[in-house]
């Protein structure tokens, strides 16, 4: 979030900082990577050709079971993320409470 808001939005550095402060009192606090995660990216990462950093998160979200949402044509054409576009689709075709 943070690469986004400075690289692609132009932020600055303090509003990147509050916003980021903001994100954890709203998701909780960074997860940390367990080893066996780290071992899942490895082989990720080799079998997809991705870096190290992007099989990380297709492992972490593997681990928790939840969806990786991604802008990433990599992590998106081996099928390890969705679009937000994909998502927000689904979401809008998912019936209500």
């Amino acid at each position: 979030m943070g690469n986004v808001l400075l690289r692609t939005l132009g932020w600055n550095g303090s509003d990147i900082a509050d916003q980021l402060d903001d994100l954890v009192v709203i998701c909780g606090p960074p997860l940390a990577m367990a080893a066996e995660w780290l071992r899942r990216a490895a082989a990720i990462g080799e079998t997809h050709r991705l870096t190290f950093y992007d099989a990380a998160w297709a492992a972490a979200a593997e681990a928790l079971g939840v969806s990786l949402i991604s802008a990433d044509s990599q992590l998106l054409d081996a099928g390890l993320a969705e679009s937000l576009g994909s998502v927000a689709h689904r979401l809008r075709l998912s019936p209500g409470p």
